[in-house]
């Protein structure tokens, strides 16, 4: 008899199309599942495989998906702007728990704007969910403002200028432009050559961003979507299971957000790794891996 594969693809049929998933490890096993949620909104899985390899380096079983509106999910290339929203995806999200039959047992580890579904589907105490890791995420785009605004204006005044001219105008494809959110990307997303899984993610993004710019905006640093005013950090008390939130030093989500968060979370860790910005698994792995893995050990989740 073949023995069962233990990393598989597939696709979940609901009201508003396909979601594809894929599954590394046996959801039978005693570890408690991890589901990995990717940023964006609308980059796919790509760019968060390898955080999930790393997590399922420690045994445990982890899902990856493509959030509706990207990657080899239903595109849905004609919905308003209006039609992506927070509460959307998070209706995915739990139709997605039901479907793998883990929505009484599993951990979410949500990357950027996958650490805001994450923060959104906390908040309202869901029976099953037994941890969080966020990483390289926030609770409140409105009290984040004034640290991006910092990072901005600590930028070379050639840069500086770029920006605020092209921002005024709408010109988001200016070489100048472009030339500026190059650097801050170079500083502040990833500071070191990316693998090809980071890299394809981002492609695609660059190809079709209608999520991202309908929630979030033309670029990291000017969230003028949906999302311009989200904010849960005064629900964070309702979180009551065990968190970790792991950043880098030169993160766009800086370590002083990191640290207004970490202390309305009951009981809530926080990692900064120095070496890292807003893709820390990628920049130093070992050390993110080390966090992650003593903090599921520790918690007992």
């Amino acid at each position: 008899m073949a023995a069962k594969v233990h990393d598989y693809t597939g696709e979940m049929t609901w009201k508003h199309g396909k979601t594809w998933y894929r599954v590394i490890g046996d959801l039978k096993s005693k570890q408690t599942p991890v589901v990995v949620l990717h940023g964006g909104p609308g980059a796919p899985h790509n760019y968060v495989l390898p955080m999930a390899r790393l997590i399922n380096a420690t045994g445990r079983p982890v899902i990856v998906y493509d959030q509706i509106g990207c990657g080899k999910s239903s595109l849905l290339k004609n919905k308003p702007a209006s039609f992506w929203t927070v509460e959307l995806f998070e209706e995915e999200l739990n139709l997605m728990l039901k479907k793998l039959k883990i929505s009484n047992k599993y951990i979410l580890a949500g990357q950027s704007w996958g650490g805001i579904l994450s923060f959104a589907h906390a908040v309202k105490k869901p029976k099953g969910l037994k941890g969080l890791i966020i990483a390289n995420s926030l609770a409140s785009v409105p009290k984040w403002l004034p640290e991006i605004q910092r990072l901005v204006s600590e930028l070379p005044a050639v840069h500086r200028k770029a920006i605020a001219t092209h921002m005024k105008t709408g010109k988001y494809t200016h070489p100048d432009f472009v030339a500026a959110n190059d650097y801050f990307t170079s500083q502040h997303l990833v500071r070191i050559p990316p693998p090809q899984d980071v890299v394809d993610g981002f492609e695609v993004l660059g190809k079709d961003a209608r999520v991202y710019e309908a929630m979030w905006g033309p670029v990291e640093f000017a969230p003028i979507g949906s999302l311009k005013t989200w904010d849960v950090e005064k629900s964070l008390k309702n979180i009551k299971v065990p968190t970790l939130l792991i950043n880098g030093k030169y993160d766009e989500v800086t370590p002083a957000t990191q640290k207004r968060l970490v202390k309305k979370i009951k009981g809530a860790e926080w990692v900064c790794l120095p070496l890292s910005s807003h893709l820390a698994y990628v920049e130093e792995p070992a050390a993110w891996l080390n966090a992650v893995s003593d903090f599921m050990k520790r918690r007992k989740i």
